[in-house]
């Protein structure tokens, strides 16, 4: 277990709140262990801690050491209804694993145990956010855990489609049992900014990047950046 002080827009929360009305939160985590640690997609290095809830002028964050299976935090504002959502960090900073409790009482000077469940949440393993693409036709990779299934969609010139496979015809992708890797081959994409959401077809938690394409004449599919740890 860990315990750190509660951060509000950056700063101790003692700026703001005196420390007669506030609490303890004890986030206790269960589903933390990520499908495939051996891989930077997989690999958990630090948890984050947001609370939020009525009477919070800014959320109350906290970040705890991704081999800790709970942690606590100080200094949060006492009160009904406050919100606790924990993320499991990778080494790129994206959440791989998330969940979250509502309804929370934070009694002043007490502390208050919290039981949270994370489930996968799909990360694209071989596209960043913000890159240009030179190929209109690609293989898009997203690592999750295999027992969720995967979906891509595709927001382009304001409208949302589901991407679909050529070689199957179908949206949905399945995660390696090994790596955790799933793959999908799409048609061919227009020319311009494209919103890519890699979706839980289970529980809807996703992640997004966007992406412009810049070339409408290559055929070649390419991985965006190198990921070795993903050959």
């Amino acid at each position: 277990m860990i315990a750190s002080c509660g951060g509000n827009s950056g700063s101790s929360n003692s700026s703001t709140y005196s420390s007669n009305n506030t609490g303890t939160i004890k986030a206790i985590v269960t589903g933390s262990k990520s499908f495939n640690p051996n891989i930077s997609h997989g690999k958990i290095v630090k948890y984050k801690i947001t609370i939020t809830g009525e009477g919070i002028e800014a959320p109350v964050v906290a970040e705890i050491d991704g081999t800790a299976d709970s942690g606590t935090v100080e200094g949060v504002p006492s009160g009904d209804e406050r919100t606790v959502r924990v993320e499991a960090i990778n080494p790129n900073e994206l959440s791989i694993r998330d969940g979250e409790v509502s309804g929370v009482h934070v009694s002043s000077g007490e502390t208050e145990d919290v039981e949270i469940t994370l489930e996968s949440v799909p990360v694209f393993a071989n596209i960043k956010s913000g890159a240009s693409i030179p190929n209109t036709r690609f293989i898009v990779r997203v690592f999750s855990d295999p027992k969720d299934p995967v979906m891509v969609e595709d927001e382009f010139g304001g409208s949302i489609a589901a991407m679909t496979d050529v070689s199957t015809s179908g949206i949905e992708i399945s995660p390696n049992v090994v790596t955790g890797i799933a793959s999908i081959s799409p048609a061919l994409l227009s020319v311009g900014e494209h919103s890519l959401t890699a979706k839980n077809y289970r529980t809807n938690r996703s992640s997004n990047v966007i992406v412009r394409i810049i070339d409408g004449t290559k055929q070649k599919g390419a991985p965006f950046f190198s990921v070795k740890e993903n050959l």
